[in-house]
């Protein structure tokens, strides 16, 4: 392709068997909502982000009773756990003895000489530290009372506390960690990573915390984080839904697949709809077919649905396949050539026998078809 984003070179961090930065792709990740002493719960929630293409999943670790179902939720799991710490060293302590292979937490919290503890064993269990940096976690504060002053000097004091807490890691001889700086403010995310990226080579989770509701969060997360990942910044990423953790995992996806950074396994290219529209309910209606009969599909395809021919072949013709509505009976086509006209109420059927003519000739070329690569 012409257009690749150049990302950033880093160190690696090794989260369990998923290495994050480096030349590795990006990770998505997601949290769980449940209490994590609900053990088949949580796990119901991680294996649903794995089918999703999940790489890494955090759960919360307030409490004795969510430290002590760390070990059957690691053995439950395809991907790599991280733990959530706050406030708690010994619980970071406890989630290291029991195999967990990352634990997250904000150094700024913790006694020094407790987050040496920590290092240590990190170290000795051959697992990762994600060091969290918010400004709820940083001293002092003095000198920013001028309110105009506030947000840039907080945001400053974000990045030169991240990059001590490496140094000072660095200097233990643990090198296995990564870095977040999160805000609930876009351009604060935007600017403290991109300040902490040109200063260091450590890998970076990126993330806009508390970015609200589904619509917000995405909207939110696209330009916070596609800003960065567009400018090679970042190694890992969550959008922080309140909500189905699920829909994390999708977003996460949506981004980094705009950016080239990471390929879907389906994708859905749709146009908006207009006046010109002639498919009987809507290309609405016909894309959400499409994505019902594609969704279990673990194949590389990109499908075109498009509400009239004057969108198609031609402004789709990058698309695998794809159908364009007309009145009574629409048109099938790939790539750019149309190959028969079909009623509408058949589309999708006809359209689903065409893919599996193109897996077939993939499979006779020696094509490898790759799931969430």
């Amino acid at each position: 392709m012409a257009f690749q984003v150049a990302r950033r070179k880093t160190r690696t961090c090794t989260v369990g068997n998923r290495p994050v930065g480096g030349d590795h792709l990006v990770a998505v990740q997601t949290m769980t909502k449940t209490k994590t002493h609900d053990v088949e719960g949580t796990l119901k929630q991680i294996r649903g982000a794995q089918e999703k293409g999940v790489d890494i999943v955090r759960v919360a670790c307030p409490d004795e009773k969510s430290a002590n179902a760390l070990p059957a939720i690691i053995a439950g799991s395809r991907v790599p756990i991280i733990a959530d710490i706050h406030f708690a060293p010994g619980l970071a302590l406890k989630a290291l003895e029991a195999g967990i292979q990352c634990v997250r937490i904000n150094p700024g919290n913790i006694k020094l000489e407790l987050v040496r503890k920590i290092v240590d064993l990190a170290k000795d269990k051959g697992a990762a530290i994600r060091i969290g940096v918010n400004s709820g976690s940083i001293m002092p504060r003095k000198g920013l009372e001028v309110k105009n002053d506030m947000e840039h000097e907080m945001a400053d004091l974000m990045v030169d506390t991240a990059i001590n807490w490496c140094e000072t890691f660095d200097k233990w001889g643990f090198h296995n960690f990564k870095v977040s700086l999160k805000s609930s403010d876009v351009l604060t995310t935007v600017y403290t990573n991109r300040r902490f990226a040109k200063e260091t080579d450590v890998p970076i989770h990126l993330g806009v915390t508390e970015a609200g509701m589904l619509q917000a969060s995405t909207v939110k997360s696209s330009i916070g984080l596609g800003t960065l990942l567009g400018e090679g910044i970042g190694d890992t990423i969550r959008v922080s839904i309140t909500g189905d953790p699920l829909d994390e995992v999708d977003v996460g996806y949506e981004i980094l697949s705009a950016l080239r950074l990471r390929k879907k396994n389906v994708e859905i290219v749709a146009c908006p709809s207009c006046g010109r529209d002639e498919v009987d309910g809507g290309v609405e209606t016909l894309a959400r077919q499409v994505q019902e009969r594609l969704k279990d599909y673990t194949g590389n395809i990109v499908v075109s649905v498009l509400g009239c021919i004057v969108n198609g072949p031609g402004e789709a013709a990058e698309a695998d396949l794809g159908i364009a509505g007309a009145k009574d009976a629409g048109y099938l086509f790939k790539g750019e050539t149309i190959l028969r006209r079909v009623p509408n109420e058949k589309l999708v059927d006809e359209m689903m026998i065409e893919l599996y003519k193109l897996e077939k000739e993939r499979a006779a070329a020696g094509e490898t078809v790759a799931s969430k690569i």
